[in-house]
Parts: C-alpha cells; sequence; structure tokens
C-alpha cells in the first residue's frame, strides 16, 4: 500500500514535470512566467506588452529554429521599467536551447557591465534547479563557463559585448541589441556614431545572412540612434514595434492602441504619477525621447530652441503701450488626450519684432470651447482693438460664426494655407532665426519651444501653425502693423 502511493506520487510528480516542460517548450509567455522567479525578486505585474513581446519573440524564433530565410529584423521601441531586457536579452537565449540547443546568440548593450549582467543572469536560469529538472539535456561546460560567455555541451552557446568592444570569430544565429546607446551620452554625435557603427559590425557577425535576424530593443534617444539609423537605412526589412508610455499616433503596429488603458501602456508600473514624476526627473527633451518614443534632433529641427529670444512681463508691458494684443486659435474639439487639443496663442508686434505673450492648450467639446475662449482672451488683454484669428478649417468655421453671433468680440478667419506645415516653417524660420520673435517670460514657454523645435517628430503641432500664422500675419504684411506703426503712416 504505501510503495503503491509512493509510485502514484512519483508519477503524479512525472507527469507534472513533463506537462510543465511541455508548456515551456511551447510558449515562451509560459517559460517567463515560470521562471519569473528565479532572476526578479518583485511579485510580477502581467501587463498586456509581456505577453504581445513575447509572442512576437517567439514567431521570429521559429524562423532561427528551422533554419528559415528570416522575414525580417526586428526594432522594439518601449520606456525604461518594462521588462525589456529581461524578456529579450535574459530569458529569450535561455528560451531557444529549449527549442535547439545548438543555437549560438549574440548579445549587445552600452556598456560591458550591462551586457556581462544580463548574460549571468541568463546563466543563473539555465542552473536553476527548475530548468536542470525540466531541461537535463542542457549543460553548460564546466571549461566555458565564464559570466560574459559560456556555451553548452550541444554546440550552443551566448556571447556577450558591448558597443565599441571587439566582436572577432565568433557568429550566432541570433544577434540582440539592447540599449545599444547610453541615455545620458546620446547627446554626442561621437557616442552615437560609435553604437551605429558597432551594429554595422554586428550584422556582420552572422552565421547565415539570410537566416540571422537583428532584434534591436531601446529607447528612443534622438532621431539618428540606432533606430533612427536602422530605419532610414532598411525600413522594408524591419518589423517595428513602437510602444509609448503615453498613447499616440506613434504606437506600432495600429492595432495594438486598443490595448491601453486610460491612455497608458502600463497603468500600474507606468501610471500617471510615475510619469510625471519622470517628466521632472529627466527633462521634456529626455522624457520625449526615453516614454514617448519621440526623439529631437540637438537644439531642434527646422527651429532652433537657441534662436528665441525672452523678455520679462514687466519689460514687456513697457514697450507694449496701447498696442493692441492680437490672437490666433488652432481648433479642435475634444475632451480626449490622445487627440488634437485646440491651441491659442496672444501675440503683439512692437517695432519690427512680434513678441508672444501667452500660449496654451485645452481640451474641450464645443459648448465649452466656445465659453472658454472669450475668458481667456480677456485675462491676456483683449480690448476692443484686439482681433481673434482663428485657422479655417471645418472646426475654426463653426467657432468663428458661433463666436461672431454670441459675443461681440472681433473675430475673423486667418487665410487658409495652401502650402505643408513644414513648408510653412521654414518660411517663418527666418524671422526667429535673425532674433525677431521674442516670448514674454511664463510658464508656457517650455512646452511651446519644445513642441516647435521638436517639430516634425512632434506628436502635435498646433503651436507650430500659430507661430507661422503669427509671423505672417505681423511680420510680412501690412496688417500686421502696429499703433505705432499705422499712426507714423497716418
Amino acid at each position: 500500500m504505501e510503495r503503491s502511493r509512493e509510485l502514484n506520487l512519483r508519477l503524479c510528480r512525472l507527469i507534472a514535470e513533463a506537462k510543465g516542460r511541455q508548456m515551456c517548450t511551447e510558449s515562451f509567455y509560459e517559460f517567463v512566467q515560470t521562471f519569473w522567479e528565479v532572476i526578479i525578486p518583485e511579485k510580477p505585474v502581467w501587463n498586456w506588452h509581456i505577453k504581445y513581446l513575447c509572442d512576437e519573440l517567439q514567431t521570429l524564433a521559429g524562423y532561427i529554429v528551422r533554419r528559415e530565410a528570416k522575414p525580417y529584423d526586428l526594432i522594439i521601441n518601449i520606456p525604461p521599467g518594462t521588462t525589456k531586457s529581461s524578456l529579450a536579452t535574459v530569458m529569450f537565449p535561455a528560451w531557444l536551447w529549449t527549442q535547439d540547443a545548438t543555437i549560438r546568440v549574440i548579445t549587445n548593450s552600452y556598456s560591458a557591465a550591462l551586457a556581462i549582467e544580463h548574460a549571468t543572469k541568463s546563466r543563473d536560469i539555465i542552473l536553476s534547479d527548475k530548468y536542470r529538472h525540466l531541461f537535463p539535456h542542457i549543460l553548460i561546460r564546466r571549461d566555458k563557463a565564464a559570466k560574459s560567455s559560456y556555451e553548452n555541451t550541444s554546440g550552443g552557446a551566448r556571447y556577450a559585448t558591448s558597443t565599441g568592444g571587439m566582436i572577432t570569430g565568433i557568429h550566432g544565429h541570433l544577434i540582440i541589441n539592447d540599449d545599444p546607446l547610453n541615455p545620458a551620452q546620446a547627446i554626442s554625435e561621437a557616442e552615437r556614431k560609435t553604437a551605429n557603427e558597432h551594429t554595422k559590425t554586428l550584422a556582420s557577425r552572422k552565421v547565415d545572412k539570410a537566416n540571422t535576424p537583428i532584434i534591436t530593443i531601446m529607447q528612443r534617444l534622438h532621431e539618428n540612434d540606432v533606430t533612427g539609423y536602422l530605419l532610414a537605412k532598411k525600413a522594408e526589412k524591419i518589423r517595428h514595434i513602437c510602444l509609448p508610455a503615453e498613447l499616440s499616433s506613434l504606437v506600432t503596429p495600429t492595432e495594438v492602441r486598443k490595448n491601453y488603458v486610460n491612455g497608458l501602456l502600463d497603468p500600474v508600473r507606468l501610471s500617471r504619477k510615475i510619469l510625471d514624476e519622470q517628466l521632472i526627473d529627466l527633462g521634456s527633451r529626455g522624457y520625449s525621447g526615453q516614454y514617448d518614443q519621440n526623439p529631437v534632433a540637438d537644439g531642434g529641427n527646422i527651429v532652433k530652441r537657441e534662436w528665441f529670444q525672452y523678455i520679462s512681463y514687466n519689460d514687456f508691458m513697457g514697450l507694449k503701450g496701447s498696442i493692441p494684443v492680437t490672437f490666433f486659435v488652432d481648433t479642435a474639439f475634444t475632451e480626449k488626450k490622445e487627440n488634437d487639443p485646440t491651441g491659442i496663442i496672444g501675440t503683439c508686434k512692437i517695432r519690427n519684432d512680434l513678441y508672444i505673450l501667452c500660449a496654451k492648450k485645452v481640451y474641450k467639446k464645443f459648448p465649452d470651447l466656445i465659453r472658454f475662449l472669450p475668458t481667456y482672451v480677456k485675462e491676456h488683454g483683449y480690448t476692443a482693438q484686439s482681433t481673434i484669428r482663428i485657422e479655417p478649417k471645418a472646426n475654426g468655421i463653426s467657432v468663428v460664426d458661433q463666436l461672431q453671433e454670441s459675443t461681440k468680440l472681433n473675430i475673423t478667419s486667418t487665410p487658409a494655407p495652401t502650402d505643408s506645415k513644414e513648408t510653412r516653417l521654414n518660411a517663418a524660420s527666418p524671422k526667429v532665426e535673425c532674433g525677431r520673435v521674442i516670448l514674454v517670460v511664463g510658464p508656457w514657454n517650455e512646452e511651446f519651444i519644445e513642441e516647435v523645435c521638436g517639430f516634425p517628430a512632434k506628436e502635435h503641432d498646433e503651436y507650430v501653425d500659430l507661430l507661422y500664422y503669427a509671423i505672417d500675419y505681423h511680420l510680412n504684411s501690412e496688417s500686421g502693423l502696429s499703433a505705432e506703426e499705422l499712426a507714423d503712416l497716418l
């Protein structure tokens, strides 16, 4: 009886072990769940993107195992703190050996210490009791068991290197380029060039050029970072997955946008509070690249940050006198933050310069917007000599009609644009470059500068349109003459 019970228990254990082995072998996501606690002490948060990335990696693994021609290389842009390295660089190589123990993997990171840490954690999984029980045929060779590079008894291997390091005499069935560029050094052209050149070198370390895929996983740090370099060079041969912390038009592929919760990729680990803290810590530029996956070139793109001039509010009021404030509005009707907001700026022309004294964006439905605009302009210097000039798109026409009907404000339309936004901003940029656009110091300055200087890489561009309209009206035509200049003409 006792022996029979022991045999039954042993049989149950064997069945459970076989079932666990099968589940881990057939599903990389199951493998990640099974071995999470081996390397990560914190309780897991199984956000949707983890299974999504696991499935993407498993799909690509099928081509590697079958030694079939790869369909694409893979780029994953995703914020820090989303388990990207644990999935792709730590667990994925260990799981690949359960599919084919002869696979050789090369992994790369921006520093040798980080690369070794990833390789060591992967080795910890392979040496764990759980892994050895489920996959007893996978054994690391004792004579080749270093932290950075090790081999198994079936001929499989894991080689870790770092950006700028030597990669000679080794070739891989898979190359994983995880954080090839240090965020703190991304502003350096020399560092970016080193990372891009190293990426070229990695591409030469393939066992089979037709079969060996390269997985690049990183945050966007600059428009010319490794992701930018690869997309510019071979976009048609790349599957690009872009998962910003906040829902935007950059989320790729588009079908995963429905998985965002209240506009957030991971509402637990990357909550609104946490993202707000990161924005303070990193600044808008760093946050834009690392969390929004939206890089901005040094100093700006078409318009450079240093071109703008500044003046204090008191000094501005001393210059302004009785010159009226002109407002420009780019309208949208929505309360949803993932859509376009309504933008508004207040401006003056003093002598030959354009002064911008206020700027704001709001998300409001039509009735609320109609109530908001009169209040806002009156709080920011509107007088009987002022005009409110509204972009004449579909929403703008409705706003013009309603405000003309229900208020005594001086409402008109800006000329309908015929050129692209890029063409218009390029045409207006010389006025900024020569110091003729002056910002009154205020809390709105940074948002305005970031958007204008980040165009066309930024998600929204309302301030770009409004700046062009203001420059065109005040500095390019007689309609923009100041009260003082009109008096001189008369």
